[in-house]
């Protein structure tokens, strides 16, 4: 039961992870009508509003406990 409850929360929070950062990309992209360089948001945060830069900590968070429990997964596979 508890890898089934660990897959679920990893998928969880990749996801949402992912979403985050998409969001905080379109946020900087509508803010400053610049749709070529969504790299940004991955490379240069210092340009980031106070709301883009809260997304992306929130899919940076997410992805990193998301990958946490994808590792811990394969160093201790469920007896069975």
């Amino acid at each position: 039961m508890l890898p089934v409850i660990a897959h679920a929360a990893e998928t969880v929070l990749l996801v949402t992870g992912i979403v985050a950062l998409v969001r905080s990309a379109f946020q900087y992209a509508s803010r400053t009508q610049n749709w070529r360089q969504l790299n940004v948001v991955l490379f240069q945060i210092n340009s980031l509003s106070p709301s883009e830069m809260r997304w992306w900590y929130v899919a940076i968070v997410s992805l990193f406990l998301g990958a946490m429990l994808r590792v811990f997964s394969f160093a201790f596979p469920p007896n069975g």
